[in-house]
Parts: C-alpha cells; sequence; structure tokens
C-alpha cells in the first residue's frame, strides 16, 4: 500500500511535535537536576510525532517522518539549549545535543511504525488470522507501554516530585493500557503478545527508574516487578479481548 506525499500530516507532525518535544523537555527537565530522564521524555516526543504521521498518512510514510523529525529536531535544536532548563544544563557541547537529536530523528521512524500498526491493524487481522503469535504486535505494545507509562510518569512528575513510589501508577496503567490495545488491536488469541509485551516493557522501565531515580534496587523488587508486569499487561490483554468481540458482534 503506498501513497502520495501527505503535506498535511507533515504540517501537523511538525506543529504538534515541536509542542510535544519541548513541553516534555520543560515539563521533566525542570524537575530534575540530571538529564536522562528529561533526555527520555523529549525522545518520546519524537515518538509522538512519528505516531501522529503515522495516524494520519495512508499507506507506508517514510518520507513525512524523515522530513518532519528533521524540522522539529532542528527547531529543538535552537530553542532548547537557550532555556536554560536545569535538567538539560550538563549537556554543554552541540555534538551531545546533535546526537540526542539524531536519534529523536530515528525513533520518529519507530512511532511512524506504531501509527501503522493502529491505523492498518483491523486489516491485519483479516490477513493474519492462521497466525498464532504475533511479533509486530509484542515490539508495537512494548513502544505503546513505554509511551505511555514515560508521559504519565511525567504528568505524576510535575504533581508529586520525582519520588520513585509514585512512578509506580504510571508504569502499571500504561503497562494495563499496553495489554488493551495489543488485546484490541491484534489478531487472534492475543494474551500472550500483551503479556509479553509487558513483560518487555516493565524491564525496560525499571532500567530507567534505576538509572534515574533510585541507586539501587533489590532483587525481590525487580522480580515482582516483572512478574506484576505480565500480569497486570494480561489483564490489560483479556480486557482488550472482552472489547474486540463486543466490537465485531456489534458489526
Amino acid at each position: 500500500m503506498s501513497s502520495g506525499f501527505n503535506i498535511r500530516a507533515l504540517l501537523v507532525s511538525i506543529i504538534v511535535g515541536t509542542i510535544v518535544v519541548l513541553l516534555f523537555s520543560w515539563a521533566s527537565g525542570s524537575q530534575f537536576d540530571t538529564s536522562l530522564f528529561p533526555v527520555l521524555a523529549m525522545l518520546s516526543g519524537f515518538i509522538i510525532t512519528g505516531f501522529i504521521i503515522g495516524i494520519i498518512t495512508k499507506g507506508i510514510t517514510i518520507i513525512e517522518p524523515g522530513l518532519g523529525s528533521i524540522i522539529v529536531a532542528s527547531i529543538t535544536y535552537f530553542i532548547l539549549p537557550s532555556l536554560q532548563i536545569k535538567g538539560f544544563t550538563e549537556i554543554t557541547q552541540d555534538t551531545d545535543w546533535i546526537i540526542i537529536l539524531m536519534n529523536g530523528v530515528v525513533l520518529t521512524f519507530l512511532g511512524a511504525w506504531l501509527g501503522e500498526m493502529f491505523q492498518h491493524g483491523d486489516i491485519r487481522k483479516e490477513e493474519d488470522k492462521s497466525l498464532s503469535f504475533h511479533w509486530g504486535w509484542v515490539f508495537a505494545g512494548t513502544v505503546f507501554g513505554i509511551l505511555v507509562s514515560i508521559v504519565i510518569a511525567i504528568i505524576v512528575n510535575l504533581i508529586v516530585g520525582d519520588e520513585p513510589f509514585y512512578f509506580i501508577i504510571p508504569f502499571f496503567v500504561g503497562l494495563f493500557f499496553t495489554g488493551i490495545m495489543v488485546g484490541m488491536k491484534s489478531p487472534g488469541i492475543t494474551i500472550k503478545e500483551a503479556g509479553l509485551s509487558g513483560f518487555l516493557t516493565i524491564t525496560i522501565l525499571t532500567s530507567i527508574v534505576r538509572l534515574t531515580l533510585v541507586t539501587e534496587i533489590e532483587f525481590e523488587y525487580i522480580i515482582l516487578g516483572l512478574v506484576l508486569g505480565y500480569v497486570v499487561a494480561m489483564l490489560g490483554g483479556f480486557a482488550g479481548e472482552k472489547l474486540q468481540s463486543r466490537k465485531e458482534k456489534k458489526a
């Protein structure tokens, strides 16, 4: 499936992407003294930029996310360092900014792929009924779960500050919505995909918490988090399956 260049998707993604990237950068950078979580928040904005392009554009999207991400990265490069946000003050070299924003461009394509998975999910349901397991939705669910968790974490962080305990809430909310998304979009019985997405998501989120918020995580808490993440995502997958079944019955 292919289509021509979509200028509307490009313009919308540039406007929304620039706002989201700068907003996420400010919201997290104003709360943290180190740059890791603010950079992750900023990169999440690039994923959202690509996601918007993937949702709006019909067919396969390559030019739009590439061009859109470069423009958003260029705007960010000129604006963000001048704001002197405390979470980014340790990034002093132009080359560091360029490397970070290059990663943002790459992640925009990941967001565009996720948007296409959302857009064409129903089509792929019909095409993939014979398959019993769908790795594409495992990885899409993982990206979605991390993205949702970071967005909710930014909001929680603005309200309560960088208290590690409160970050449990957005992470598990993100996992539950990951399960719902996989359950609704992936063809066939999707609880396994949802559970594995949850496992991968909580593994990455645990690493983020360790690197940005705490100096040590005890082994039993790591195991507990992995198990709970798997279970919560599976529960979300079960809920997504139910919603999918209701939708099919109404159709």
